[in-house]
């Protein structure tokens, strides 16, 4: 039997985060006598899902801070290759590692799209360096794929759709993973004190993008109008410190759940009664998807992608609008539905994301869906 073909996916961590969740996805289902996952992540420091990932088969390689991100790489696809593709997820800087893994001999080189902002401004700095990263993005990549045409747009230019190697693979689930289960409703509850709780509820990292700022602000209008009202944080990050003073000086601290990140997450969502996604930005926007396959009616910003409106539930407001306007749609949001769950299953398994990536490794033919 042949050895099965090498794939280097290079991002950050193997951690909570909507990249490396699409990435482990995929990789459970690949037929992995044909194709092997290695993960260069760029943190350097091991996170939730190493040991899976190595468990798979797959390598962890973490880059050294006394090194450039280039030089670490060269040396992983020099000394640990070779590598029949790189898989490159770290937005404009995928020019650079492209152009490296073009010059160590890597014939199929990947750039992915799996965000529509970086939330650094718009300095003359900042659109030079995106200029200059998407020419070598543009003269390096055998592939740009995107998890929306936004998102496509944002990273390899406003007329990317026309180049015939931009492609957009939306994300997928694992469905059953995120079904719901009553039983797990009652624990999850019961555990953090939400029985008889409308339980609002959110995943993501504390960062910018998730916006926790109108999270709180929208909450508290809400509260006013629903005595039982409770917010549900899952997800942890850089901004948590600041989220938590503002929950205090709200005077919200009896009726805000902080759960951490959590490898189960699929659990957090049973406990939710509806789902609140006022991003700032958003390449697509993973835990709507999950959401809806629970059953729950999300309220988001107008900045995700609509293409997250599985079930055609959702409702998408300006990050603008007055925060009653947002609650009231919370309010009157529909009960958890199971049509929903259908229709996530129908349009972004998880299953359909592995055959496309295990097709486009072994250099069969894969479309625009």
């Amino acid at each position: 039997m042949s050895e099965p073909k090498r794939v280097l996916h290079v991002f950050a961590a193997l951690d909570s985060g909507g990249v490396a969740n699409f990435v482990m996805n995929a990789y459970r289902r690949i037929d992995r006598s044909k194709v092997q996952f290695d993960f260069a992540l760029t943190s350097g420091q091991e996170s939730m899902s190493d040991s899976e990932a190595r468990s798979l088969g797959g390598r962890t390689f973490y880059f050294s801070p006394e090194l450039s991100l280039c030089e670490g790489l060269r040396r992983v696809l020099t000394e640990d290759g070779p590598f029949d593709a790189v898989h490159s997820h770290v937005f404009f800087y995928s020019g650079l590692v492209l152009k490296t893994a073009k010059r160590c001999g890597v014939p199929v080189r990947i750039a992915h799209a799996h965000n529509a902002d970086t939330g650094e401004g718009s300095s003359l700095l900042r659109r030079a360096y995106r200029t200059a990263m998407r020419h070598l993005i543009r003269k390096n990549a055998t592939l740009m794929l995107g998890c929306s045409e936004k998102a496509c747009r944002y990273v390899f230019g406003a007329r990317s759709m026309s180049d015939g190697r931009t492609l957009v693979m939306p994300d997928g689930i694992d469905c059953e993973r995120f079904a719901f289960n009553a039983e797990v409703r009652e624990r999850v509850r019961a555990d953090y004190g939400l029985d008889d709780k409308f339980v609002v509820g959110h995943v993501g990292h504390f960062n910018p993008a998730k916006n926790h700022e109108k999270i709180l602000s929208v909450f508290a209008e809400l509260s006013k109008n629903r005595e039982n009202a409770a917010l549900l944080l899952v997800g942890d990050g850089e901004n948590e410190d600041e989220v938590r003073r503002s929950v205090e000086a709200l005077g919200l601290g009896d009726r805000v759940v902080f759960a951490g990140a959590h490898r189960d997450v699929e659990n957090m969502y049973q406990a939710m009664d509806v789902f609140l996604f006022p991003s700032r930005y958003e390449g697509f926007g993973m835990a709507m998807i999950e959401a809806q396959a629970n059953g729950l009616a999300c309220v988001a910003s107008d900045v995700v992608p609509q293409d997250t409106n599985a079930d055609g539930r959702a409702v998408y407001l300006p990050l603008s609008a007055d925060d009653g306007v947002w609650a009231k749609a919370l309010l009157s949001a529909p009960e958890r539905s199971m049509s929903g769950a259908a229709a996530v299953k129908q349009r972004f398994d998880a299953s359909a994301t592995a055959s496309g990536l295990q097709k486009i490794y072994e250099g069969t033919e894969y479309t625009n869906v």
